[in-house]
């Protein structure tokens, strides 16, 4: 079966939201909303190996949330489509009100 529980993803939605499913790419996110930052300062900030920033990297830019350009040996990322802060604040606000729910049913 492949370890897999369900069949591949066909629907492009499901890659798209599966790149938002990592604390680490949501910090990545929230760090590019102040401006274009290059491989090193995104490692330096978020203190993650090298290798692990840069499959996130590559996942963020394949869904289209990340662009990159490179200037000498460095590569830089900014955020391709700022809507994405809109759907994150609209997921923080349907998490928060979720959580108030179940905290006031205990």
């Amino acid at each position: 079966m492949g370890g897999r529980m369900m069949g591949p993803m066909t629907d492009p939605r499901s890659r798209f939201f599966m790149a938002l499913a990592s604390d680490q790419r949501l910090r990545i996110l929230d760090l590019l909303k102040n401006g274009e930052k290059n491989s090193q300062e995104i490692i330096n900030e978020l203190l993650l190996d090298p290798s692990v920033v840069s499959r996130h990297m590559m996942m963020l830019r394949n869904v289209g949330l990340v662009e990159a350009h490179k200037q000498g040996v460095t590569m830089y990322f900014k955020i391709a489509d700022a809507r994405i802060f809109e759907l994150i604040e609209t997921a923080t606000d349907i998490t928060r009100d979720w959580l108030n729910k179940f905290r006031d049913f205990f």
